[in-house]
């Protein structure tokens, strides 16, 4: 069992710190999820926007079968999915 210590309900917005963690950590899981669901290699596309320096950016995982963009979106809002 992998313990995760990284703070998911932590702003990314002005932290380059824990924006830089939050790509690392979900493309890693993005990544994870790929192997999972054994997605041929060039059958898929895992991309990261980091965007401007107020937000959290998103990364993609991009399939024919499926389109899953982590974010923290509305974060500021307090609502935390």
């Amino acid at each position: 069992m992998e313990i995760d210590m990284f703070d998911w309900n932590r702003s990314c917005s002005y932290d380059e710190q824990q924006k830089r963690g939050f790509h690392t950590m979900a493309r890693s899981r993005l990544r994870k999820l790929v192997a999972e669901l054994a997605l041929p290699p060039g059958s898929f596309d895992l991309r990261s926007n980091r965007a401007g320096i107020a937000v959290s950016g998103e990364i993609t995982l991009h399939h024919d079968r499926a389109y899953i963009q982590v974010g923290q979106f509305g974060l500021s809002s307090g609502h935390v999915f």
